[in-house]
């Protein structure tokens, strides 16, 4: 009769793997900003894959977050974010001097659709007041526009484009700041065409 412990060699079950055709699937779901759980219940459905050949929800988590901070520009605060840019954004009854966020569409599920800094996808919002847009609300002929860049506003570093007007006298008026990600053509072309939406909305008497 032995006595003694005994230890017997077992392998240790082996995690599902990630597959190329799984991660392309993460991808495309962790960009419409979807939860891991909810990405991987929608893999099982997807692919008809067993409670054990699906990727754990630990798995789903590491895959989704380094995927978001490393391509999609995405943080822990990304959800806050949204939150905080629904909150101020533009509606008729704000007042005069409150600031408000404006420059954005919503997306399918009906959130704001900012960007997300990537190249295909840039981040842009604009900010401004009632009052500020006012000092556009003057004769076109009157006045020259500008529409600057700098990198000195924000802690990430990204471009903000400052748009205002000179006068006769040659004093600057601030009109719209806007907060973005890239300094791309199609960006300032988005900045003139969001920034006139805006004017308009505001009901400000002049039409560039």
């Amino acid at each position: 009769m032995e006595t003694g412990a005994h230890e017997t060699l077992v392998r240790e079950p082996q995690k599902p793997k990630m597959t190329s055709r799984l991660k392309d699937y993460d991808r495309e779901m962790a960009t419409q900003v979807l939860k891991p759980a909810r990405i991987r219940n929608g893999i099982a459905r997807r692919f008809g894959l067993t409670e054990k050949e699906t990727p754990t929800l630990r798995q789903m988590q590491w895959f989704v977050s380094s995927y978001s901070k490393t391509n999609l520009h995405r943080n822990g605060y990304h959800d806050e974010i949204l939150r905080q840019i629904e909150q101020l954004m533009y509606c008729p009854s704000v007042l005069d001097t409150k600031p408000f966020l404006f420059g954005w569409k919503r997306d399918a599920h009906g959130r704001p659709d900012v960007g997300n800094g990537s190249e295909e996808n840039p981040f842009l919002v604009g900010l401004t007041t009632k009052r500020l847009l006012l000092n556009a609300a003057r004769d076109p002929d009157s006045f020259v526009f500008h529409m600057d860049a700098t990198f000195k506003l924000n802690q990430v570093g990204y471009p903000v484009i400052v748009c205002g007007i000179s006068d006769k006298c040659g004093s600057f008026h601030l009109v719209a700041f806007f907060i973005t990600s890239q300094r791309l053509e199609d960006i300032y072309v988005t900045v003139l065409t969001e920034l006139r939406r805006i004017l308009l909305q505001c009901r400000v008497g002049v039409i560039w």
